[in-house]
């Protein structure tokens, strides 16, 4: 089994994570062999559910810890994110399109467009979301 990690801490202003997750997270995605296409919608959706963080969990506040850990198993490529802010609200969001004058709405459509099966618990006042996919069948 193939792993990663990254932690950092947040910050509205400065996206350099993004590349984090490029450089340390996708390349087990790649690993696994998805496709080019894939790929985005995986770095994609990483990025939606880190902004989320920022955003909700942590209300825009600066230097909150972030941390994001990646498996590639046999049978799916996981990755759990880790933050201390606010607890999610539950039920977890299904997904779906959103209305076109909707203002938001369209994170979860990313996440889920990535990851079709996610997870949430928090526990100890830490949040965990997980995000699988399944990995494509060997030709």
């Amino acid at each position: 089994m193939q792993r990663a990690e990254i932690d950092f801490t947040s910050d509205p202003d400065n996206t350099a994570w993004h590349g984090l997750i490029e450089q340390r997270l996708i390349p087990l995605a790649r690993g696994a062999g998805f496709d080019e296409l894939v790929l985005f919608g995986l770095q994609l959706a990483l990025v939606e559910a880190v902004n989320n963080i920022i955003e909700h969990a942590y209300d825009m506040a600066r230097g909150q810890p972030i941390a994001i850990s990646g498996e590639c198993a046999a049978d799916a490529l996981r990755y759990r994110l880790r933050d201390r802010g606010q607890p999610m609200p539950l039920p977890l969001p299904p997904g779906a399109p959103a209305a076109p004058d909707a203002s938001g709405g369209r994170g979860w459509q990313i996440i889920r467009a990535g990851f079709p099966d996610v997870s949430y618990t928090r526990r100890d006042d830490i949040n965990l979301l997980t995000l699988s996919r399944p990995v494509p069948e060997k030709p």
